[in-house]
């Protein structure tokens, strides 16, 4: 499976593409509906190639906080939970500094997400329902209520909130019908699947 759990339009930059890393980045869901990465060493090599990027860029705000984004999602698919939030950080520190709301949103729904993997519930809950309220009242984030949704749900699923979760799992689902985008749309009904295999 070769698509994050969010959209990046165009990968790193104009110059070079997600697909211009010489790595392998996929990876597949597991029955913990989380990311497992198809080699854990060809993902650690790609984000030491995304920080061999940062000097390349290091006039330019948006590319560089991309590169931190990126990496901060890979280093929580290899468990380095406290390099992720570092760089998720960074990303959303950078971001601030420009007006790309939309990706210093996604940086903040990225960040909950490394600190639900550390079952740091406290912290993702409130993260994840200011995100939700945000997206689901300002029309720039509408696109993307359905990984909002999704990844509140997978929120839930970690604290076995299993109806709830199964509730925002629907909510997302419907959103990802309507936008009619396959893999979007299976990765939601594979994780509806999982859930109900819980109650």
């Amino acid at each position: 499976m070769k698509s994050l759990e969010f959209p990046l339009k165009g990968g790193l930059n104009k110059r070079m593409d997600m697909s211009a890393i010489p790595f392998n980045l996929d990876f597949y869901f597991d029955e913990n509906l989380r990311e497992v990465p198809l080699s854990k060493a060809e993902m650690m090599k790609g984000i030491e190639f995304l920080k061999k990027q940062i000097p390349i860029f290091q006039n330019d705000k948006n590319e560089i906080a991309k590169i931190y984004g990126l990496m901060g999602v890979y280093l929580r698919i290899v468990k380095e939970l406290e390099e992720s939030k570092k760089y998720l950080r960074l990303a959303i520190q950078t971001y601030e500094s420009t007006s790309n709301d939309n990706s210093l949103f996604v940086n903040k729904l990225r960040l909950a997400h490394t600190y639900q993997w550390q079952k740091d519930f406290h912290t993702s809950n409130q993260m994840f329902k200011k995100l939700m309220e945000e997206a689901e009242i300002c029309d720039e984030r509408r696109g993307i209520l359905d990984f909002v949704y999704q990844h509140y749900a997978k929120n839930l699923f970690d604290q076995e909130n299993y109806d709830l979760a199964i509730s925002y799992f629907h909510k997302a689902l419907n959103l990802r019908i309507q936008k009619g985008q396959k893999d979007l749309i299976e990765s939601t009904e594979y994780a509806i699947h999982i859930c109900k295999g819980k109650l």
